[in-house]
């Protein structure tokens, strides 16, 4: 499923991401994070192999970066 991050709020003891999907289907939704959610995304996003796809896509741009339709 292909999105786009539209908006981050905060709401009470949430951060709410609202993202639009593109494909295969059009949706607007939203996902609520609460602290707990935070932490753990954050140390998903710093580990090695993770962080260096961020930074690639980052300085490179977003076409040089491979991308895999297979999880």
């Amino acid at each position: 499923m292909k999105a786009e991050l539209v908006n981050i709020k905060k709401v009470d003891d949430l951060v709410i991401f609202f993202v639009n999907t593109t494909s295969p289907v059009k949706w607007r939704t939203r996902m609520g994070f609460q602290e707990r959610d935070l932490r753990d995304l954050a140390l998903m996003l710093l580990k090695p192999r993770n962080l260096l796809f961020i930074l690639k896509a980052i300085f490179l741009g977003r076409n040089e970066v491979p991308r895999t339709e297979d999880f």
